[in-house]
């Protein structure tokens, strides 16, 4: 939520739903960081995060959450080698 304005924001809105639907909090507050963070550092619409992306990280999400929290962290994190190794070990990825 924006507290200047009070205006709640897409990817607040994304993750109450994606959690409705069943994703697990961890998931949709990882998917709502990808979306916050594209909007913040004004990444081009070519990379995954916009406010239309959200049916797609959703169903990525409910379908496949190992691969989608993979994508996420991928996306937040592209140069953190450890970070993303350990998570694929985790995820059962690797």
């Amino acid at each position: 939520m924006n507290m200047l304005t009070n205006t709640v924001e897409f990817w607040d809105e994304w993750q109450v739903a994606a959690i409705a639907a069943g994703v697990a909090v961890p998931l949709a507050e990882l998917g709502c960081a990808v979306m916050r963070t594209h909007r913040k550092n004004r990444w081009s619409k070519d990379f995954l995060g916009v406010a239309d992306d959200g049916p797609v990280m959703l169903e990525m999400c409910l379908e496949d959450p190992a691969q989608a929290e993979m994508l996420f962290l991928e996306n937040l994190h592209p140069y953190d080698t450890d970070l993303l190794t350990a998570a694929r070990k985790r995820l059962g990825l690797a």
